[in-house]
């Protein structure tokens, strides 16, 4: 069976390299939750499904350019033209591709994919790390197959104050349209019990064990692949921006794209912070990284003139303090929890490309809580987005890729008073 091979290969590499689990991976998975969000008030499976197929684990991926190019083409990933005007030796990697490394992957999730399926998993409570294991997930195909992860993390999820998604690679469908005849994907995803319990944090401290959780009828395709299909949110929060600083950190070898908080960003200014939580990476074009000013490309924001209803307002650019009847104002700042502040953002930036993303706020509390909802229009003037698996700047010709994420709107929870938080520290 491929995925008992490619764990078999991903072991033996590990331990060819001396290091058995990297120490990279330990500290990830350490029990360190600080001011960590949950969205809800029970714990549930917000989301899952195939993001895309093949490419986190990439052999060749690191090779001179020309060579790497080559590896990920014939992998069917995406390699993105870059505009800016620099040496292309001094360009990142990541800002060429969205492919990763065998190498890489084991250092980000403890053993190393070979063209493995990345899949992520939203939480409606953050996990206790050090819980979670393959062994916690089962994943039921169209084609009555049931399969496992080859390993899981909470990267790139790996700030202390996040910590609610987790990616999984193994092999779990194709790149074929649900529609069509061959097709495979995941319908079904259930936690079970390996032994030792995978378990989340909940309001108040409470720790509850994840097993019994499930997602999916058993028919329906969960799967990136197809129109309609790509990525989207699945939560929405306002908070005071202070709630949830603590946590603006996480293991060093992952901190390149720190500090990248709306404090970091906008300075005083920033007083209030919607996070949004996705379905997936979300990026412009699959590669490429979203910049903190390109709030007006993607999103705009559904205000109310009291709380429940009335006359709405659409918060469409940024620096414009918008009035909000007799209650104050509201002033999106940009984007923020992406990469550090740059004086110019270009194809060469970098961000921190996990799933959540904050729109920062400044402005008067009253009319902060009309807020009613996050729309991505994805039409028009608006661009779309699409997770890792995207068609890049430059899509190779004969590549299937996953498709652009759909119109959304997500209802915003107005947590001002409780931030919705919860923080824990190995004894």
């Amino acid at each position: 069976m491929k995925i008992a091979l490619v764990t078999s290969l991903g072991t033996t590499i590990v331990a060819l390299v001396g290091c058995g689990t990297p120490p990279t991976y330990r500290a990830l998975m350490q029990d360190v939750l600080l001011e960590a969000d949950y969205w809800e008030n029970e714990p549930r499976i917000m989301a899952v499904g195939l993001g895309f197929t093949d490419i986190n684990g990439t052999p060749g991926v690191s090779l001179p350019l020309g060579m790497a190019e080559l590896a990920v083409f014939f992998n069917g990933g995406s390699w993105n033209t870059i505009y800016a005007d620099v040496d292309p030796e001094d360009v990142p990697l990541r800002a060429y591709t969205s492919a990763v490394s065998p190498i890489g992957m084991a250092l980000g999730f403890g053993v190393p994919s070979f063209y493995g399926d990345g899949t992520p998993m939203e939480l409606s409570w953050p996990v206790l790390p050090s819980t979670v294991h393959p062994e916690d997930i089962l994943i039921t195909l169209n084609t009555g197959e049931q399969v496992q992860p080859v390993n899981i993390s909470i990267m790139p999820n790996f700030e202390y104050n996040e910590r609610s998604t987790l990616v999984m690679n193994g092999d779990f469908g194709n790149r074929l349209d649900p529609g069509q005849t061959g097709a495979v994907y995941p319908v079904l995803f259930e936690i079970v019990d390996d032994g030792t319990p995978m378990m989340l944090l909940g309001p108040g401290g409470r720790i509850e064990s994840a097993v019994g959780l499930s997602y999916g009828d058993g028919a329906t395709p969960l799967t990136a692949y197809g129109d309609g299909n790509g990525p989207r949110l699945c939560a929405a929060k306002l908070t005071r921006m202070e709630d949830g600083m603590l946590g603006e950190g996480g293991p060093t070898f992952f901190s390149g794209s720190l500090p990248n908080d709306g404090v970091a960003l906008y300075g005083k200014d920033a007083q209030y912070r919607l996070r949004m939580l996705t379905t997936g990476g979300f990026s412009p074009d699959g590669v490429r990284s979203l910049y903190p000013t390109e709030y007006a490309s993607f999103f705009r924001i559904k205000v109310g003139m009291s709380p429940e209803q009335g006359d709405v307002i659409w918060l469409e650019q940024t620096g414009v303090p918008y009035t909000i009847g007799d209650l104050g104002t509201i002033e999106i700042l940009g984007l923020a929890d992406l990469g550090p502040l740059q004086d110019v953002y270009d194809d060469t930036y970098i961000e921190d490309h996990d799933n959540q993303i904050d729109i920062i706020l400044k402005g008067d509390v009253a009319a902060m809580r009309c807020i009613q909802a996050v729309h991505i229009p994805a039409s028009g003037d608006y661009l779309a987005f699409y997770n890792p698996g995207g068609p890049g700047n430059n899509p190779f010709p004969t590549v299937t890729y996953t498709a652009a994420g759909p119109e959304w709107l997500q209802p915003v929870t107005i947590a001002i008073d409780d931030p919705m938080q919860v923080s824990y520290l190995p004894k």
